[in-house]
């Protein structure tokens, strides 16, 4: 897998993990550990009055139980208090001599807050022969990454490679950019120049930043169909989409690789055509670079 594929599919777990929550995100997660570990990782059912031995998964050769988290709503300090403690007490009962690690896996993107960090802390320090930990999206994403291309492409479909984006020609752009001529509204003054600082500024991921980069080989393209275009304004208002498609999204709130996600799924970049993502990013590179989707850095900003 290249870096390219990497990125790819960094994001798309990125986003999936994002999307997901309660059951839906304890179910997508015991998916991904049985297909990294297959018959080693097992489901725990709740069973009648047994119920589920307070865990979702149980990994059998290194005697570790899975409990998820996943609120809808975020965190809050009692409920999330009562949750791993009880569900971890619960654990060290019903699995004994079998329980040598207890992973909390939780769904919020900033990490535990401190009271629950220390909650963990004090039950490390009462049960000192068992291993705990936390797992947020970040440390679910690292699994999903670990699985086989083979695999990943049955999770997310095919990703764009590098050697796509290096073969990439005029005429799949070209396509591309007919397609979304209905989706342009408008005309934007003026398309301008941004710096170099703007990835670091607006706080983009490294995947993003990987995509970015590889479709920026590929933007003079974009540029070379757009300047032959035959109606003039064409480009002009393609950005003025771009640039409205992002303020709705930064405008409720959407963070900067959701913004992107939904940047690329704009520009076509959902199509299971490995030529037409790699021109999505391609034509989301050019945009990038020459309309306000995302902020400009201040003249007097430093990374």
């Amino acid at each position: 897998m290249d870096q390219v594929q990497r990125a790819w599919y960094g994001l798309k777990a990125e986003n999936a993990l994002l999307r997901k929550c309660e059951q839906e995100y304890e179910d997508f997660f015991c998916s991904i550990m049985e297909l990294l570990h297959s018959d080693n990782f097992q489901l725990v059912k709740a069973a009648g009055r047994d119920g589920d031995g307070k865990a979702d998964g149980y990994l059998a050769p290194e005697k570790c139980v899975f409990q998820s988290y996943a609120p809808s709503s975020g965190f809050r300090k009692k409920p999330l208090l009562q949750k791993i403690k009880g569900d971890f007490l619960g654990a060290v009962e019903k699995w004994r001599e079998r329980l040598a690690k207890w992973v909390f896996v939780h769904n919020d993107q900033e990490g535990l807050p401190k009271y629950a960090l220390d909650l963990l802390e004090e039950l490390k320090g009462e049960h000192p022969r068992i291993d705990l930990s936390a797992w947020g999206p970040g440390i679910v994403k690292e699994q999903i990454l670990k699985l086989p291309t083979v695999k990943l492409v049955d999770l997310f479909g095919l990703a764009p490679s590098q050697e796509d984006v290096e073969s990439l020609t005029h005429e799949p752009i070209k396509t591309l950019l007919r397609a979304m001529s209905s989706n342009s509204e408008g005309i934007m003054p003026e398309i301008r120049p941004v710096s170099a600082e703007k990835l670091q500024y607006n706080q983009l991921s490294p995947d993003v930043e990987a995509l970015l980069s590889a479709g920026r080989r590929k933007e003079n393209l974009v540029n070379d169909l757009l300047l032959r275009w035959p109606d003039p304004e064409y480009g002009e208002e393609l950005a003025n989409s771009f640039r409205a498609k992002y303020l709705s999204l930064r405008n409720i709130g959407a963070s900067p690789d959701d913004i992107f996600v939904e940047l690329k799924s704009f520009a076509g970049g959902d199509s299971g055509e490995v030529s037409t993502q790699v021109s999505s990013l391609a034509v989301l590179s050019y945009f990038f670079e020459r309309c306000d989707i995302y902020e400009n850095a201040p003249e007097v900003w430093q990374a």
